[in-house]
């Protein structure tokens, strides 16, 4: 039998694995809507995005942070994506599965607090999630070139 002290330990962590998840989630959504949604800055959008969330301030904080983040690195993100990707450059991409690729390109190559391998598996299941039948393999093949560069 698990001592009850282990148990809450473990309950803590994929309490906090589930909340990471969901402002990841978050995060994802907001870096595919700013596509439609251009005429603002980026922390207007985000700001607007946030006042339907109901999320702490620490989790507003980290979830502005990340989708600023990614918008400042988005040149150097496409530019890895667009190596590696064969006759689909960034401009050809279904908008979800570019979304989750910038987001995962952007954790693995500029977040040292993710592990690579929670990167991929979290953004393949944003793909599984809101992408096309054939969203999860591309998004997988796409960033295992760019992690395998």
């Amino acid at each position: 039998m698990i001592p009850l002290n282990q148990c809450l330990r473990v309950l803590q962590c994929l309490e906090a694995m589930m909340n990471r998840s969901s402002m990841r989630e978050h995060v994802f959504k907001m870096i595919f809507s700013y596509e439609f949604d251009m005429d603002k800055a980026i922390v207007e959008h985000v700001t607007d995005y946030l006042e339907d969330v109901k999320s702490k301030e620490v989790e507003d904080h980290y979830m502005t942070n990340r989708v600023i983040g990614v918008f400042d690195q988005k040149e150097s993100i496409d530019e890895q994506i667009n190596a590696v990707s064969q006759k689909w450059n960034t401009g050809r991409m279904a908008n979800v599965d570019l979304a989750i690729l910038r987001l995962m390109v952007y954790e693995i190559q500029f977040d040292d607090d993710i592990p690579t391998n929670v990167a991929i598996n979290e953004g393949v299941e944003l793909a599984k999630k809101y992408g096309g039948d054939n969203s999860p393999k591309f998004v997988n093949g796409i960033i295992a070139k760019i992690v395998n560069r």
